[in-house]
């Protein structure tokens, strides 16, 4: 068994443990993830989880999902964050995804309620293809293009990284229609002619999440497979519903990540019967979490009863999204001291995890707006994810 499933089995049993039970508070879900089976690859880790329950959880019930709400659908991710980063960070597209065309279906009522029974009875996975090679500051700009037909669409682009590039069945992705301002947001089935994987994701750390890139020749897309078409580079309820769901399940992702680096801190000081100055710094690293974990779940709570809405949600996203990147580093530098050299060393659980957590501070929207966001609604100045704006 490698260190970090023997890690994964030993926090799942340990959640009695004061530190666990209190890093937990707060995180109620009805799927929970069993360990990862020994010697089980990145992609069959992820279709274990699958066939689990998973891919249903933000279907609602009378489509044949589990009818979880945002804050129940992250706390399952931090759950599986805490067992498997790598397929956490995977699947935690796939409940994005699936969550906002949920909140879509919520809004307006239409035809998408077949695309979303369609996942839940087949257990589908859904990749999101939005980001596209080399990245974009704006993130709402795509470069793929849709070509109109008398069925749908052609759609020809490249996009990388997407994670569960092999193990979906559904590609969402985003394309500007040509010859016009518009930008669609559609499912299209991954086995589609036209449609191959290429690339590898060169990272160093969540190296199981089944990512790499998709590249798009003349795709044709039936136009029943997509949901929405509007005009490109406006936030509007889409593109906020989108933010909130990111920011909450990253978010809760990544509090999973850094509880179970905590926990290996927690347990190395319980062993040695050490006190003193390590107690203080895992009590800081503990009390970070806790505001972060707070601060997600009542993001989701707030908006799911409309407390907050519209570019309020879109600031109030953004800021919990920038605030996890600001929350991971000084989490790391409190359990550092503590850990000492195990988090540079090979094959250490905690190296695996400090190199997984990294990954946080490159998932857009990019750090150098989120503070501009928040900063222009607050001034009354229109929110742009574009520097050049």
């Amino acid at each position: 068994m490698t260190h970090a499933a023997a890690d994964a089995t030993d926090r799942s049993g340990r959640a009695g443990a004061p530190h666990l039970a209190l890093l937990n508070a707060g995180w109620s879900t009805a799927w929970t993830p069993a360990p990862p089976r020994e010697g089980a690859s990145g992609a069959d880790r992820i279709r274990d989880l699958t066939a689990s329950g998973y891919a249903g959880l933000p279907i609602p019930r009378e489509f044949g999902g589990g009818g979880a709400s945002l804050v129940e659908v992250a706390a399952a991710q931090r759950a599986l964050g805490m067992v498997d980063p790598s397929a956490a960070i995977a699947l935690n597209m796939h409940a994005f995804t699936v969550g906002l065309m949920a909140d879509y279906w919520q809004r307006h009522r239409d035809s998408s309620w077949m695309l979303l029974e369609g996942i839940a009875r087949t257990g589908s996975l859904v990749a999101s293809a939005f980001a596209e090679p080399g990245g974009s500051p704006n993130f709402m700009s795509s470069r793929s293009e849709a070509v109109p037909t008398a069925k749908g669409y052609r759609v020809s682009g490249t996009k990388f990284p997407c994670s569960l590039a092999t193990t979906a069945t559904l590609v969402c992705l985003t394309a500007r229609v040509t010859g016009t301002d518009d930008t669609i947001l559609a499912l299209c089935p991954r086995s589609s002619p036209g449609l191959t994987v290429e690339g590898e994701w060169s990272s160093l750390g969540m190296t199981d999440s089944d990512t790499a890139g998709l590249v798009l020749r003349d795709v044709d897309l039936d136009d029943r497979l997509v949901f929405h078409r509007g005009p490109a580079d406006v936030i509007d309820d889409n593109v906020i519903s989108g933010m909130v769901w990111f920011a909450v399940l990253l978010s809760a992702t990544y509090h999973g990540v850094l509880s179970g680096l905590l926990d290996v801190a927690y347990r190395q000081v319980i062993r040695a019967q050490t006190h003193g100055p390590r107690t203080a710094l895992l009590g800081r690293a503990t009390r970070e979490l806790l505001t972060l974990g707070g601060a997600c779940r009542q993001l989701a709570a707030d908006v799911g009863s409309g407390a907050v809405a519209g570019r309020a949600a879109m600031a109030a996203a953004v800021g919990l999204r920038a605030s996890l990147s600001d929350t991971r580093d000084r989490v790391l530098a409190a359990v550092t001291p503590v850990i000492g050299s195990r988090l540079y060393g090979r094959g250490q659980a905690a190296a695996s995890l400090l190199v997984d957590s990294l990954a946080v501070h490159h998932h857009p929207p990019s750090l150098l707006t989120c503070d501009e966001v928040v900063g222009a609604f607050c001034t009354g100045r229109e929110i742009s994810f574009d520097p050049a704006g």
